[in-house]
């Protein structure tokens, strides 16, 4: 089931995942004081800034909770 903006309820038991671009395993949302949030791979030890949109940079899919 696609997410769709038109339709909240269809969100609540979904969840955003994106994974490494290198690793292909999924990544951790970190906040950091100062700095915001960041897309952290375990793997690599890679740290991304989060933007709006970001994440359709990388792979990522929307999961069933």
């Amino acid at each position: 089931m696609a997410v769709s903006k038109n339709n909240p309820a269809a969100r609540d038991n979904q969840r955003l995942v994106v994974y490494c671009p290198e690793t292909n395993t999924e990544m951790r949302l970190v906040k950091r004081i100062p700095g915001g949030m960041f897309y952290i791979c375990d793997k690599t030890g890679k740290a991304y800034p989060v933007t709006r949109g970001c994440y359709k940079d990388f792979p990522h899919e929307w999961v069933r909770k």
